[in-house]
């Protein structure tokens, strides 16, 4: 099994990034129809972040270790980090139209996004090479503040959608933004247990890989989501 991961990791990478640059089309298309609901819009952004990430893996593919590439790696940690509070406010639109709630979370989303800008400039990253693919992976050496944000912006958002997703399941029978919360932590679950090397070097883990299927479950259960509001 690890070995099928391991060699399937190009041409995988290449199709997630087919399958985000078409999600933010399609995104951007809903907006248009719905020019009044932010979470297209928002899911759309997203999905730039999830697009970029997907591209620079891929491209690990034929990319030597350079600094053309770290540069590229370290605005792939920025874009996520930035991104991934979109989360809050994408979940409260789900839950009420109330500007003054909106505004509070969009004042406090701002504030984690600075935090999220902070954490991805001042990672640091070390080059690693997973089978025929290389890239540049979070390093042990960071600060206790960098690693900190970094994780908090990797659970919290992802925790926060499945609680908004179970009670919007009971009060509008929607389950989708519940699954698109689940997925991603499931997905995260199996890249901590199945993605670790038998022989224990940690710099060989699957984890960045595996979990990165559970993004994907995301962007198409945000776009059911969207279809049954």
């Amino acid at each position: 099994m690890r070995k099928l991961l391991i060699d399937t990791m190009g041409p995988v990478f290449w199709v997630m990034a087919a399958f985000d640059f078409l999600a933010i089309i399609t995104m951007l298309k809903q907006h248009r129809l719905q020019k009044t609901n932010r979470i297209p819009l928002l899911t759309a952004l997203l999905c730039v972040g999830l697009f970029y990430d997907a591209l620079i893996l891929a491209s690990g593919t034929f990319m030597q270790f350079s600094t053309v590439f770290r540069v590229l790696s370290q605005f792939r940690y920025i874009l996520h980090l930035v991104m991934i509070p979109l989360l809050f406010p994408l979940c409260t639109y789900s839950l009420t139209d109330k500007e003054k709630v909106i505004r509070i979370i969009w004042i406090l989303t701002v504030i984690i996004m600075a935090l999220g800008l902070y954490a991805g400039i001042t990672m640091k990253t070390e080059p690693r090479t997973v089978g025929a693919l290389n890239r540049y992976a979070q390093s042990d050496d960071n600060s206790a503040l960098t690693g900190f944000l970094t994780q908090f912006l990797d659970i919290v958002p992802v925790f926060v959608m499945i609680f908004i997703g179970i009670y919007l399941y009971f009060k509008k029978k929607n389950p989708h933004l519940f699954f698109a919360g689940f997925f991603m932590l499931l997905f995260t679950l199996l890249g901590i247990f199945l993605g670790k090397d038998p022989a224990g070097d940690r710099t060989q883990s699957l984890m960045f890989y595996i979990s990165m299927f559970g993004e994907s479950f995301m962007v198409f259960f945000l776009y059911q989501f969207m279809r049954k509001e």
